[in-house]
């Protein structure tokens, strides 16, 4: 074989071993995700995660330095999911109100298609540990970051007290957790327009919130 084909036979070999390798830690993952969410994080043992993500105990601790470590994995890969899904969702050049109802959709459907993986990041992070936790308080923290982004919209907010955004997220949040905490969102349809009002009405009033939601619904 001349060494220009062998050179690019064996590149194809590691890029297919690169892909099936990735694909297989995702499979693992997503298995994980199911443990975690079942069990809780404190309950799930590393011999839960290596049974239910049907992965040796050799691959485990290659691809994972313990519990920890393979939840952090999880809630990251269920974050990147959800970053993908708002990405597809957004219309190109929408203001801060159409960005906001279109995100509180998104995220209400996909907490009501998997409500596993929504528990992840919304309730079994707040006991996943110290990288676990500081990515859930970093969340909750981009998400007053967005709203504070709404005291530019109008004059409503003007009379908002400073931490306003911080407690709406966190209001936000229990709401979803309130429905996740019974396994399984009945009323995504109905909840997430009321999350986005709550969330919009105060800066837009409740005319022009009304308005979007009609908009994107």
């Amino acid at each position: 074989m001349p060494p220009a084909l062998a050179r690019e036979s064996v590149e194809k070999r590691q890029v297919s071993r690169k892909v099936r390798s990735e694909e297989r830690r995702e499979q693992v993952l997503e298995r994980m995700t199911d443990v975690f969410a079942k069990r809780g994080y404190q309950a799930a043992t590393v011999d839960h995660l290596i049974a239910g993500g049907k992965i040796s105990m050799g691959g485990f601790y290659k691809e994972f330095d313990g519990k920890e470590d393979a939840f952090v994995a999880v809630y990251d890969r269920v974050m990147d999911e959800i970053s993908e899904r708002l990405a597809e969702a957004l219309p190109v050049g929408a203001d801060w109100g159409t960005r906001g109802a279109v995100g509180f959709r998104t995220v209400v459907e996909f907490a009501g298609e998997k409500p596993l993986a929504a528990r992840v990041v919304l309730l079994e992070a707040q006991t996943g540990g110290a990288d676990a936790l500081g990515r859930y308080t970093r969340t909750l923290g981009e998400i007053a970051g967005f709203l504070r982004a709404g005291r530019k919209e109008g004059e409503a907010a003007d009379a908002l007290p400073a931490s306003f955004e911080e407690a709406t997220a966190s209001g936000l949040a229990w709401l979803l957790q309130s429905r996740l905490a019974k396994e399984r969102i009945e009323d995504p349809e109905e909840l997430w327009p009321r999350m986005a009002k709550m969330a919009l009405e105060p800066y837009l009033g409740a005319a022009r919130a009304d308005q979007i939601l009609r908009s994107v619904a």
